[in-house]
């Protein structure tokens, strides 16, 4: 049927006027920093081309919402103070803030309505990945994971857990809150896939516990904070630590509810620290416990990092730049975070492992999310441990309130340069096992290292000029 001369007359208006509202704001422009960010992420908004009214505003809003449903709004001061400020550019940050994995906008309004000038999507995404592969034969993954009270009130249960570890490979396992009953029910777990089927765990009566496919040499229990043990990896003994510290008080929640810098630290001097120094005194470096050992101490520690809360990060720490007292302690005594050291840039990855949710997807508002799950190592006195991946994990179903974070590691025996068959020599033999490396690409992650000798993570041609010419001189 043809439209009639008033539909028609007010069709045109109708265009006419998006054609004007489009033409007014056509130059208005607001982006997110990120296209796409993980659970926990501050969201930072740049903004430009307002025809500020004053007492303009930007909301988070699920992607379809009405206007009125924001989840997260500021004005575009960057505050919730109504001081009617005119800003034409500028950007603001929302953290903490928590959003679940979806699809979400940002939304621009003037003048405190709900009249849209301008929308931008981006995405949440919680943190399953593809699992990084190296298969260097000489490698093994260690795995710290809180399973939040023996898997009791997430997603899967203890069958999950174990589903978890066999899916990633792991071959140690440092728990936390697991208690010894149900270590035992998930080494029987275990037992029923393929390459778990001899498994090693310390007898601690506490919800600490270690799992290992390597043999357990000796055993360190330390209160209830931390358990150690010696463990077999091949021909090499490493040190193995899981620890649990206090949770109570987290100094991330005191400083966004208002405490003092002074006040969070003495908080973390008076609890975790010295439960961190304890473990480091009575397992790690005691005389009697074997101290030139490598080591690798993982753990729930209920603190963040400092490597995490410098100056460049402080938007996702609403403003704070902090050394933490245990993370500062172990960097001072020769102990590395495997994960940052493979992942460096925190603004690129911040691998947040509290929270997911708890559980996954179910948040209070006002969390504040931070990587408190940790695996460092300590090199030994004869050989180094050299991290290759290092990631954080969370498919779905989800049985824990922490993420559980990966480590890949190969332990190399210490020799001088260009000694790749260890014989304590550099001479043509190391050329010959140099060139089988780039004939026959040897899996041993340890001859990679030998042999890449520019440094340049490829082993090649330039590799063999290199240690002739140092040979011949």
């Amino acid at each position: 049927m043809p439209y009639t001369y008033g539909e028609v007359k007010n069709k045109s208006i109708m265009f006419l006027i998006i054609i004007l509202f489009t033409f007014l704001y056509s130059d208005v422009d607001i982006v997110t920093n990120k296209n796409i960010y993980m659970v926990g992420e501050h969201v930072e908004v740049y903004f430009s081309g307002l025809d500020s009214n004053g007492s303009d505003w930007i909301g988070i809003y699920e992607s379809g919402a009405l206007n009125e449903d924001y989840l997260y709004w500021l004005y575009t001061d960057g505050t919730q103070d109504d001081d009617n400020i005119y800003l034409e550019s500028g950007n603001i940050n929302f953290s903490p803030i928590t959003l679940g994995s979806g699809e979400y906008e940002i939304r621009l309004f003037y003048n405190d309505n709900y009249e849209l000038i301008f929308s931008s999507p981006f995405t949440i995404n919680d943190s399953c990945i593809d699992i990084p592969l190296s298969n260097f034969e000489d490698s093994f993954n260690v795995m710290t994971f809180n399973t939040w009270y023996s898997a009791q009130y997430g997603y899967g249960g203890l069958d999950r857990v174990s589903e978890i570890i066999a899916e990633l490979n792991i071959d140690i396992i440092g728990f936390q809150e697991t208690d010894s009953t149900s270590i035992i029910e998930i080494k029987s777990l275990l037992n029923n896939y393929e390459g778990y089927e001899q498994l090693y765990s310390t007898p601690s009566q506490s919800n600490i516990s270690i799992i290992s496919r390597f043999p357990i040499i000796d055993i360190y229990d330390y209160n209830l904070y931390g358990i150690g043990v010696d463990l077999l990896i091949n021909t090499d003994t490493v040190k193995f630590v899981s620890s649990h510290l206090t949770a109570e008080p987290y100094g991330p929640y005191g400083l966004y509810e208002g405490l003092s810098i002074d006040e969070v630290i003495e908080n973390e001097l008076s609890t975790r620290y010295l439960e961190n120094l304890d473990i480091y005194n009575q397992i790690i470096n005691s005389p009697l416990n074997n101290p030139h050992l490598s080591t690798i101490y993982v753990g729930d520690h209920n603190t963040p990092s400092t490597l995490d809360w410098d100056i460049n990060n402080i938007n996702q720490n609403f403003g704070f730049s902090l050394e933490w007292p245990v993370s500062q302690f172990l960097l001072s005594n020769n102990f590395e975070d495997s994960f940052r050291l493979i992942n460096p840039s925190v603004n690129i990855d911040l691998g947040l492992t509290w929270s997911p949710g708890y559980p996954k997807n179910n948040f209070d508002s006002w969390d504040v999310h931070d990587r408190i799950d940790m695996i460092y190592f300590r090199n030994g006195l004869n050989e180094n441990l050299n991290p290759i991946n290092s990631y954080i994990y969370d498919c779905d179903p989800w049985p824990s309130d922490h993420r559980a974070v990966i480590t890949e590691f190969s332990i190399c025996k210490n020799s001088d340069f260009g000694d790749i068959n260890y014989d304590g020599q550099t001479n043509v033999l190391d050329i010959i096992y140099l060139v089988n490396q780039i004939l026959y690409q040897n899996q041993s992650h340890c001859l990679y290292l030998k042999s890449d000798l520019d440094l340049n993570n490829q082993v090649n041609v330039l590799d063999v000029i290199q240690l002739v010419n140092f040979i011949l001189n």
